[in-house]
């Protein structure tokens, strides 16, 4: 698939699903109090958190494993990275639930369990298969279009007077039952569930860097609502929130990229992988350039509109693009760079880094300054990430000098 064409794709369909949540978000906003806001946040959080768990590191190394497999062994590879993550999904599931019930504000719990559950399981998602074959068109009939569908009914029922509880609960049959159908066009239900276990496994196994460099970086990401509730004031939390929704716009659009690129640098068994690799980083450097510039320029005032009574001051924006920017330029650095060389072990050491710097930082800056305290706290981690990943990557090119 051409470079163009591949961008549009598989960058365009992200930032569609990333526009979702605002079929329902301002509704929210503006028809419930800041529990139900947190609590929807906290269960989006947590529940984040265990998705990257449950999709076992395929979002940085599948879209490469099934570019390079042959075509006949890609809908076993298919089936074992799916029962691989089934393995994971339902236990984490349920764990997802009970510490977002646990995080969010007293009788909201529900609601944040409910929406723990269904991000949790949106880790089993296809899109890691469907970017390696280059097909785009399953991921917006499977997963695009029915989360949309829920969410905007879930935002009809809000609006009416409903309970909002009703929203993630559609969501949660919207990305289950995507994810069944399409895994059923691949293989027939009876003979993924019957295959080799004990191969996926090996194959769970085999991948536990990649896993655990996504799940580390989760703890000073995904997780950085649940820690900034943790740290200080709903109030303080809900204003944090805003500011969150834009940032993982962002960050959706910013992983597409990356996703889309990544077949493409190794591409044609490596031939143009030097010369891809610098313009994968190009393009990512300007995307993260944009990302800070709309942060800086008009979050605050975005929120403002958006969520009522709930938006990010200055600072707390600027902090949000310095921690996109950093984002951005790694996700290149780590898919497009170091992946394909063999380092995801450097990947795993920038992200633990980062997580030793973000998270005590953010809990305890949150109960400082509460939502400019939280946001310190994930930019620095993100630059943390950077520099020592543009380290391993200087050592790398001096090595093949």
């Amino acid at each position: 698939m051409a470079l163009a064409r591949r961008l549009l794709s598989f960058s365009t369909i992200p930032a569609a699903s990333a526009l979702i949540p605002f079929l329902v978000l301002p509704v929210l906003a503006y028809n419930a109090g800041a529990g139900p806001w947190v609590a929807v946040a906290v269960g989006q959080s947590v529940g984040g958190f265990f998705a990257l768990a449950v999709s076992l590191g395929l979002n940085v190394v599948g879209p490469t494993l099934v570019s390079l497999a042959p075509e006949a062994e890609r809908a076993e590879l298919f089936a074992t990275g799916t029962r691989a993550r089934l393995a994971a999904a339902l236990p984490g599931a349920l764990v997802a639930a009970v510490i977002a019930a646990v995080l969010a504000p007293g009788a909201d719990a529900p609601i944040a369990a409910t929406m723990a559950v269904a991000i949790t399981l949106g880790g089993l998602s296809s899109a890691w298969f469907l970017i390696g074959l280059g097909r785009p068109l399953p991921l917006i009939l499977f997963e695009l279009l029915p989360r949309a569908a829920a969410t905007a009914l879930g935002g009809a029922i809000i609006l009416a007077g409903g309970p909002v509880l009703w929203y993630p609960a559609l969501l949660l049959l919207a990305i289950a039952g995507g994810i069944a159908a399409y895994a059923a066009t691949v293989m027939k239900p009876a003979a993924l569930v019957r295959g080799d276990w004990r191969g996926s496994l090996a194959f769970a196994r085999r991948h536990l860097a990649a896993a655990a460099t996504e799940t580390v970086s989760g703890a000073y990401t995904t997780l950085a609502v649940s820690l900034v509730t943790a740290g200080t004031t709903t109030a303080q939390a809900a204003a944090y929130v805003s500011g969150d929704k834009l940032f993982r716009m962002g960050q959706t659009v910013v992983g597409a990229q990356g996703n889309a690129l990544q077949g493409w640098v190794v591409e044609e068994d490596r031939a143009h992988f030097g010369a891809r690799a610098r313009k994968a980083l190009l393009l990512h450097a300007v995307l993260g350039v944009l990302g800070f510039a709309a942060f800086a320029l008009i979050g605050p005032w975005l929120t403002g509109i958006l969520f009522r009574g709930k938006e990010m001051d200055a600072a707390t924006a600027i902090l949000f693009g310095v921690a996109i920017l950093c984002i951005s330029l790694t996700t290149s650095l780590g898919r497009h760079v170091l992946v394909p060389l063999g380092r995801t072990r450097a990947i795993f050491v920038s992200v633990v880094a980062g997580a030793v710097v973000g998270v005590p930082l953010t809990l305890a800056l949150s109960a400082l300054w509460g939502s400019v305290g939280g946001a310190t706290g994930l930019a620095s981690a993100e630059v943390v990430v950077l520099l020592v990943q543009v380290g391993y990557v200087l050592a790398a090119r001096k090595a093949r000098v």
